[in-house]
C-alpha cells in the first residue's frame, strides 16, 4: 500500500492571475480623475478678485498753488556794512523800535565776540526767565502734544535773542563817538511784522499777477534772505514791515474752475498748506490771460503766513462722505415692482414676500404655484423682486380673487448694487449711489434709506465698511462660488 501511494504523482492546480476589475477600483480611478480635473479647472481658473470696502470721503475741490498778497514796506540799507539783528524774523515790532545795525568796519560785531565772560555774561533774572519758560514746557509736555516742542524751541530763540541784542546795544552804547560813526542803527519806521527775506513781490497787487508768477521753480531762485553777519550793500535790502493784518491769498485758475466757482453763493471755504483749520472769505475772479486770478481776501492769521510767499491752497467745493467702492464692482440689476396687495405671507412666514403664479397644465387645467421670489427692496405700496425669478409667460394672481396681472405689465426698476463676498458666493445687494468719481464711487453705508425715483424703501441687504465686494462685477454672476 505504501508502495503504491508513494508512486503517486501530486498535482498542481494553477489560478487564473489575470487582471480582475473591482468596484474599489472603479471609485478610487473616478476620485483621482475628479482630483485631477479638479486641479487642472482651478489653474486655469482666472481669480475673482474682491475688495474690502472703506468708509471715505469723494469731492470736487480745487487744489492749486496760491500766492500770499499783502502791504510790504521794504527799508533800504543807508550804507555798506555788517548787518546785526535785534529782533526775530517774523516779531511783531512798535514804531522807533531797534531792528538792526550797520556797521561798516564790523568792529562791533567783533567787540561783542571780545567780551569778556563777565562782561557778556546774562543776569540772574535772565537766566531765571529761561529756566521758567523750559520747567513750564516740561510740566506741560505730553506724547501727543510733540509738535510742541517746535513753538518752545521759537520761545528760547526769541529771548535768548533778545537778551544777546541788550548785550550789542550795551556795547553799542558804550563806543566813542568815532567808533559809533561807523555803526548805523536802524528803527522801525511803521509798527507791524518785521521779516528779513525779498523775493520781488513786494509790491505786486492781485490785479498785477500773471500767469508766469506762480511757477514755483522760478520763484526759488528770486528769494533772499539777510541774516546777521551778511554784508549788505548802500541800498541794499535790509528788511522789511508788514503793517497790517489784511491780506490776500491769489490763485491762477482756467475758465473751467471760475465757471464751478462762480456757481457758489460768493463766499469760499478754503484750506492752507493742508492744515486741519478751514478759512472762508468772500472771493474776486480777475481776468488774466487765458485765465483768471482768483482772490481772497483776508482780515487775519496773515502773522501766521509772514515767511511764506507761496501757498498750497485746497477749494473745498463739495464733500461726500460714505463707503468707498471702485465703479468696477457697481452691476445693474433689472428688479420688477410688484404691487403690495399681490404679496402675500404664505407658510409660516410672517412678511409679506411670496406671490402666487398662475399656472397651466398640458391638459388646460389652470392652478396657483405659491412662488418665493427674493425680495430686494420694499415699501407699504409695493415690493422690489429679483426679474429672473419669472417667465415673461407668468401670470401674476391677487390672494383670494380671480384677478390676474401679467409679469410683461409690471414696472421694471433698474437698481445698481455690487456682490457681496463675505460667504464665498457672490451674493448680491443694492447700494444707493452719492458720488460718482473716476475710478471709485461713495455709496451710502448701511443706516441709508435706499431712494428711487421719489420713493423710500427698506433693503434686505446692507453694505457696511470692511465687507469683502468682488472687484470687477461683470466677471461673476450671481450666487457664483467666489471661493
Amino acid at each position: 500500500m505504501s508502495d503504491r501511494n508513494s508512486g503517486n504523482k501530486t498535482r498542481i492546480v494553477r489560478l487564473n492571475r489575470g487582471f480582475q476589475i473591482n468596484s474599489a477600483l472603479i471609485i478610487f480611478g473616478v476620485i483621482l480623475i475628479y482630483v485631477l480635473a479638479s486641479v487642472f479647472i482651478a489653474i486655469r481658473k482666472e481669480p475673482i478678485a474682491t475688495y474690502r470696502v472703506n468708509f471715505s470721503n469723494l469731492n470736487n475741490n480745487i487744489v492749486c498753488d496760491g500766492i500770499a498778497i499783502r502791504q510790504e514796506k521794504v527799508i533800504t540799507s543807508p550804507k555798506y556794512g555788517y548787518v546785526c539783528y535785534f529782533i526775530k524774523d517774523g516779531e511783531r515790532i512798535a514804531k522807533n523800535a531797534n531792528i538792526c545795525t550797520v556797521d561798516e568796519t564790523g568792529d562791533l560785531i567783533r567787540a561783542v565776540s571780545r567780551m569778556d565772560a563777565e562782561d557778556a555774561r546774562f543776569s540772574s533774572a535772565e537766566y531765571l526767565d529761561i529756566r521758567n519758560t523750559i520747567d513750564v514746557y516740561k510740566t506741560n509736555y505730553s506724547d501727543t502734544s510733540f509738535s510742541d516742542i517746535y513753538s518752545f524751541r521759537d520761545s528760547i530763540e526769541a529771548r535768548v535773542l533778545e537778551m544777546s541784542s541788550q548785550l550789542l546795544m550795551k556795547e553799542y552804547s558804550s563806543n566813542s563817538a568815532a567808533a559809533k560813526t561807523s555803526v548805523q542803527n536802524m528803527q522801525a519806521t511803521d509798527s507791524g511784522i518785521v521779516t528779513y527775506y525779498f523775493d520781488g513781490y513786494e509790491t505786486l497787487t492781485p490785479d498785477t499777477l500773471q500767469k508766469e508768477d506762480f511757477t514755483r521753480e522760478e520763484y526759488s531762485q528770486k528769494k533772499k534772505t539777510i541774516k546777521s553777519g551778511d554784508v549788505v550793500e548802500s541800498g541794499g535790502d535790509l528788511f522789511k514791515i508788514v503793517p497790517g493784518e489784511s491780506w490776500s491769498v491769489c490763485c491762477y485758475i482756467t475758465v473751467e474752475q471760475a465757471n464751478i466757482i462762480q456757481e457758489q453763493d460768493g463766499w469760499l471755504f478754503f484750506t492752507l498748506n493742508n492744515s486741519d483749520m478751514e478759512y472762508s472769505a468772500y472771493y474776486n475772479l480777475i481776468r488774466s490771460g487765458e485765465g483768471y486770478i482768483l482772490e481772497l481776501p483776508m482780515e487775519k492769521y496773515m502773522i501766521d503766513y509772514v515767511d511764506e510767499r507761496f501757498l498750497s491752497v485746497e477749494i473745498i467745493l463739495d464733500k461726500y462722505e460714505g463707503l468707498k467702492v471702485p465703479n468696477s464692482a457697481l452691476i445693474e440689476k433689472q428688479l420688477y415692482k410688484i404691487p403690495k396687495e399681490y404679496m402675500t405671507k404664505g407658510g409660516n412666514d410672517s412678511s409679506l414676500t411670496k406671490v402666487y403664479v398662475q399656472k397651466v397644465g398640458e391638459d388646460g387645467q389652470v392652478t396657483r404655484e405659491l412662488r418665493d421670489p427674493y425680495n430686494y427692496l420694499w415699501n407699504d405700496q409695493d415690493n422690489l423682486v429679483d426679474a429672473s425669478s419669472f417667465l415673461d409667460t407668468d401670470v401674476l394672481v391677487l390672494p383670494d380673487s380671480d384677478e390676474t396681472l401679467p409679469v410683461t405689465r409690471l414696472e421694471r426698476v433698474a437698481v445698481r448694487g455690487v456682490y457681496f463676498c463675505n460667504q464665498g458666493l457672490a451674493d448680491f445687494t443694492p447700494v444707493t449711489i452719492v458720488r460718482t468719481g473716476d475710478e471709485f464711487t461713495i455709496v451710502k453705508d448701511k443706516n441709508d434709506i435706499p431712494q428711487y425715483g421719489e420713493e423710500t424703501y427698506e433693503k434686505a441687504g446692507s453694505l457696511k465698511e470692511y465687507d469683502n465686494i468682488v472687484m470687477d462685477a461683470g466677471k461673476v454672476t450671481e450666487n457664483q462660488a467666489i471661493y
